[in-house]
């Protein structure tokens, strides 16, 4: 009975916080209920990750007092903190991820409760688990590296296609507002491409500077700048009526920067005059971790309205002709009728969207979702430990020292983004046939 009032109670207390933030996304940001779950985990993410590298990696000597009854099987018992918290939190932020998505399988309302419910509980688990982690020998954590790089090669895949498909619609966007009579935006654009090529440019001069030591690294940055050479030929072929030069300006400065973050990880001094710069390293974190965060936001919002607007869309292409060709016919007052009347269709769709999202799960909805969040935390220990090469013995900075499968993992990611944006450009005109927009 005693536990039946505690879950109760500890279910009452994570209703009550949720429904307190979800009123400030909603109010802030106009987000929907499934919006502002996905936002929750990603924020539980970054907090728990955050929290845990204060205090145990930049503010250790706290429990210096305590760590007698830590009981680490080690000789050093600090070494349970440090850079290896990084590793026990990720590791325990995972298996929660995997217990979620066991529950999306079930589906109904068990992984209903479990996705949107429990939060205090999920507290508990991460804070209980991270304490039996304390226990685990580091070498165990040397092994699971190995494992938690082939899983963060899948996130760089995903990454890469989520911030391609953001660039995309920064560039609409902005020639959208030009389109519809914005004549101040066609400056924007032409300033912003010209920084963002001139970036690109600048930052490859400077890679033929700090990594001129190697011949490797020379073909490196040759072959990067045919790649957005290239890239850019093919985008003013105009077979892709959704590219524009403001998106191959943002992919071209993200692939000089991938180039660049791999050749700041070679190990070796002659090939790398940036090996022994600490500024580098944080440099590096920072920006993938900003990345990081724009491409879950993406998948947060960036399909918010695809299931309200497929509900409204039963209409077959020709027929979409038809209709088009009707309107051209039709005066003012009657497009504005059915414009008014296409918004209530969409306003009455994203309505039945919020009372579906009610209803206990019957499709695997959220099970993507938490696979991505899965792949997403092992690369962020990945990420904040340079691919995973850091001495456990080491409090500082310099524990993260460049290494060679960082070095080809981004200098492969780099080109991977390269021949992926390539190929979108090229796509609509190899199969035309299909509907790219």
């Amino acid at each position: 009975m005693c536990l039946t009032a505690t879950m109760d109670a500890l279910c009452c207390t994570g209703m009550v916080c949720c429904k307190t933030i979800c009123c400030c996304c909603k109010s802030c940001c106009g987000s929907t209920f499934k919006e502002q779950i996905k936002l929750a985990y990603i924020f539980l993410n970054y907090t728990t990750i955050f929290v845990t590298m204060i205090f145990c990696y930049f503010l250790q000597g706290l429990f210096d007092n305590y760590l007698k009854f830590i009981q680490c099987p080690t000789d050093d018992n600090s070494q349970c903190l440090g850079v290896s918290s990084i590793y026990r939190i990720c590791f325990v932020l995972m298996w929660m991820y995997i217990f979620l998505m066991i529950f999306m399988l079930i589906r109904g309302e068990i992984a209903k409760i479990a996705n949107e419910s429990l939060w205090p509980l999920k507290f508990l688990f991460i804070a209980i688990f991270f304490f039996g982690t304390l226990f685990i020998h580091n070498s165990f954590f040397k092994g699971y590296v190995y494992f938690a790089i082939v899983i963060s090669g899948l996130f760089m895949i995903f990454q890469i296609i989520m911030l391609i498909d953001v660039f995309y619609l920064w560039g609409q966007s902005w020639i959208s507002i030009y389109d519809n009579g914005g004549e101040y935006m066609k400056y924007i654009l032409i300033i912003t491409t010209a920084i963002l090529y001139g970036g690109a440019l600048t930052l490859n001069i400077f890679n033929f500077i700090w990594f001129s030591g190697c011949g490797t690294n020379i073909f490196m940055n040759i072959f990067t700048i045919i790649l957005i050479v290239g890239a850019t030929g093919v985008q003013l072929l105009g077979w892709n009526p959704q590219g524009s030069l403001l998106t191959s300006g943002a992919m071209a400065i993200y692939i000089v920067f991938q180039a660049y973050q791999a050749q700041s990880s070679w190990p070796e001094s002659q090939c790398n005059s940036l090996s022994k710069s600490e500024g580098t390293r944080i440099i590096e974190i920072v920006v993938g971790i900003l990345l990081t965060i724009v491409s879950l936001l993406y998948l947060t919002f960036g399909t918010s309205n695809s299931s309200s607007i497929n509900l409204v869309q039963l209409e077959s292409k020709d027929e979409k002709l038809e209709n088009q060709q009707r309107e051209a016919n039709q005066d003012e007052e009657q497009q504005l009728l059915q414009q008014q009347q296409q918004q209530q269709k969409l306003e009455e769709a994203k309505e039945l969207v919020k009372q579906a999202e009610m209803l206990p799960y019957t499709t695997n909805q959220y099970l993507i979702f938490h696979f991505i969040m899965f792949i997403t935390i092992i690369y962020m220990m990945i990420l904040l430990t340079n691919w995973s090469e850091p001495n456990f013995n080491e409090n500082s900075f310099e524990a993260y020292q460049p290494n060679k499968l960082a070095y080809w993992v981004k200098m492969v990611t780099s080109w991977l983004a390269a021949l992926l944006y390539i190929w979108t450009l090229i796509a609509p005109h190899i199969f035309p046939d299909r509907d790219f927009s």
